[in-house]
């Protein structure tokens, strides 16, 4: 059979592009960690606790992440992460903004976002961390916000007065703004979410966040200060904090306050704390005291633990930890342990676990 020309450059010319298109489509990186730890707990008046954990040293994760080159400068890029328990294998949770919802399977609850950058910075929309959750992080914090030292532990809003706060973390339906890197320094995030209730009049607002912060890196210092608040028909929540680290050789010191506020009480928590590298490992000691008032109780918590690297992607990890409630409380554990039954009870943790990556 006679080939037309017409039709064999057009089929040449099909091949052609779909070549180029595939010798120029964005490469699609897939990384995760797996942490597990052996964990004993002990608490006042209760028995004692031994049991396999999740997310010792590092969240556990599962992601996708790519970026396109648009030209000009102009990237585009996306991001899908979703949580898992390698002790069981189950899958992370969700939630959305508003006070009242329940949390729900999420695929990608940690981190599902597009994003368009350029030399202006960037511009992000999804489901993300919040701006002040930034400054909780192993970056700000000796232990950031996993194991038995986590920031979590004094930092997290108490619930109060119907509101259980959602926002302390990650916030839904967010769009946010980021500036670019090497901005003389500065660093910052911005962002404003919506609750998406689909109520009307005074409970239109519900789930509504608006937050940022702004941080200086230069050198062996590291600062920054973040605020927000969500919008609650039961009360609204407030989070602010401000960090501070400065690196001398080995041993980087921190210092970290925060607070925040559901309705008309408040938690003030202040941490200093360091991360010593030593050869190998590295030594992270915090001691946390918080304020309450109008909710919970006084308290306090001191941590200390060991990293050590066996390789880029594989670590060991030890670390133990107190919490001491005041006057007659209990309302404050360490880690996922044992709350204590007797009124200013104590409660202690001692974990191993190891962390990989991929």
């Amino acid at each position: 059979m006679t080939k037309s020309p017409f039709i064999v450059g057009v089929v040449t010319m099909a091949c052609a592009m779909g070549a180029a298109q595939a010798q120029t489509q964005a490469p699609v990186t897939v990384f995760g960690v797996l942490d597990v730890a052996y964990q004993m707990n002990t608490a006042s008046g209760a028995a004692s606790q031994n049991l396999l954990i999740n997310d010792g040293n590092t969240s556990s994760r599962f992601g996708f992440r790519g970026v396109e080159d648009l030209g000009g400068g102009l990237k585009a890029s996306f991001h899908f992460e979703g949580a898992v328990a390698p002790t069981t294998g189950a899958g992370g949770s969700t939630n959305v903004n508003n006070s009242g919802a329940n949390f729900a399977s999420g695929l990608f609850g940690r981190r599902s976002t597009v994003s368009l950058t350029g030399s202006w910075g960037e511009l992000r929309a999804g489901r993300d961390y919040v701006p002040t959750f930034n400054n909780l992080t192993v970056a700000m914090h000796p232990f950031g916000t996993n194991g038995l030292g986590n920031a979590g532990q004094l930092f997290y809003p108490v619930a109060a007065g119907g509101t259980t706060a959602r926002t302390n973390v990650r916030a839904s339906n967010s769009i946010a703004y980021l500036l670019p890197a090497g901005a003389g320094g500065l660093n910052g995030h911005f962002m404003v979410a919506q609750g998406l209730t689909g109520a009307t009049g005074a409970s239109a607002d519900n789930g509504n966040y608006l937050g940022g912060r702004l941080g200086y890196a230069a050198g062996p210092l590291s600062l920054a200060i973040a605020s927000g608040q969500t919008k609650y028909n039961t009360g609204d929540y407030s989070q602010s904090n401000f960090a501070i680290n400065y690196k001398f050789g080995p041993a980087k010191l921190m210092y970290l306050y925060g607070k925040n506020e559901v309705g008309v009480t408040n938690t003030t928590v202040n941490m200093i704390g360091t991360q010593y590298d030593l050869g190998s490992g590295q030594v992270r000691a915090a001691y946390t005291t918080l304020k309450a008032d109008k909710v919970a109780n006084d308290a306090s918590q001191w941590t200390i633990g060991y990293v050590h690297d066996l390789s880029k992607r594989t670590a060991l990890y030890g670390n133990y930890s107190v919490v001491t409630n005041d006057g007659v409380g209990k309302t404050f554990t360490v880690g996922d342990g044992l709350a204590p039954t007797n009124a200013g009870g104590n409660s202690t943790g001692t974990q191993i676990g190891i962390r990989h990556s991929f």
